[in-house]
């Protein structure tokens, strides 16, 4: 997938940086131009956004996830499809990952560790709740 150029605007968010890629996209450091606040903006890979059952799932999962309340869950603020781009607007989290953590730091403590896995089983039960399955849990996808 080409990455968005710096200073880009897609679904009214101004592209400012890569923070992360993966198997299904890019993300994006970006400004909401409406509100001026930071934004995550998650570009999804166009091979997926042509496939129409990943779209109808894309779609249905946005919802669900935009409609969790968990203080361990990231905000969806929007998603949908803009220049032929399928996207995802979250709120931006400044931080690192677990993955980056625990390279940094060779290991945690096991209180630290406990404390941790307490709150990703907690924001996975509760998408589990609201039967939303998420695909990829790994360290690197959990934000610190």
């Amino acid at each position: 997938m080409a990455e968005l150029a710096q200073g880009a605007v897609v679904a009214g968010c101004r592209v400012e940086a890569v923070v992360g890629s993966g198997g299904m996209g890019v993300v994006y450091r970006a400004t909401q131009l409406s509100l001026e606040r930071p934004v995550a903006l998650k570009a999804i890979a166009p091979e997926l956004a042509g496939d129409s059952t990943f779209r109808e799932r894309f779609k249905r999962e946005s919802r669900i996830a935009a409609s969790i309340e968990h203080p361990n869950v990231i905000p969806v603020y929007e998603a949908g499809e803009g220049d032929g781009l399928l996207y995802l607007i979250m709120r931006y989290v400044e931080g690192t990952d677990l993955r980056a953590l625990i390279d940094s730091e060779g290991g945690l403590p096991p209180e630290c560790a406990a404390r941790i896995v307490a709150q990703v089983a907690s924001a996975l039960a509760a998408a589990h709740r609201r039967d939303l399955i998420h695909r990829d849990v790994k360290p690197a996808n959990v934000l610190i």
